[in-house]
């Protein structure tokens, strides 16, 4: 159990770690479980989680959980979530789900959303076809 938990720990931050290496414009990455916990959090420039309290963080880190949790709701009806896209006027934030939570990418605007979006989604599923399913099973 121990060594499965190691596994995924270290799964989960190389993940994060080349998402973020993808593209210079990208921020941070990060991993949230399905509680809106922060598993793994990788940094480029850290101006925007440093800004907010740890009672903001959590809600900021919440309401992503929120918003995945309930546009998943229609999967069955409409097909599964890829990603939501959330453009602010200073940033872009990309929320892809994953294993049992989701995948955190804030960037700056200078990117192509669609792009960007759809290099991820490549690195994710790339990703998962060389990781073991029991590393998971408990994420």
């Amino acid at each position: 159990m121990i060594s499965s938990n190691i596994e995924q720990n270290l799964a989960i931050s190389r993940l994060c770690a080349d998402i973020l290496a993808s593209n210079e414009r990208i921020l941070f990455v990060s991993f949230l479980n399905k509680n809106g916990n922060v598993i793994e959090l990788k940094f480029r420039h850290d101006g925007i989680i440093t800004k907010m309290s740890k009672a903001e963080t959590e809600m900021f880190f919440m309401q992503r959980t929120l918003q995945m949790s309930l546009g998943k709701e229609f999967d069955h009806l409409v097909s599964p979530l890829n990603y939501i896209a959330v453009n602010r006027e200073i940033l872009l934030e990309l929320i892809f789900p994953y294993s049992k939570g989701l995948i955190l990418v804030a960037c700056d605007l200078d990117v192509i959303p669609y792009y960007l979006a759809k290099k991820i989604l490549f690195i994710l599923r790339n990703f998962d076809w060389g990781i073991p399913s029991f590393v998971y099973e408990n994420a």
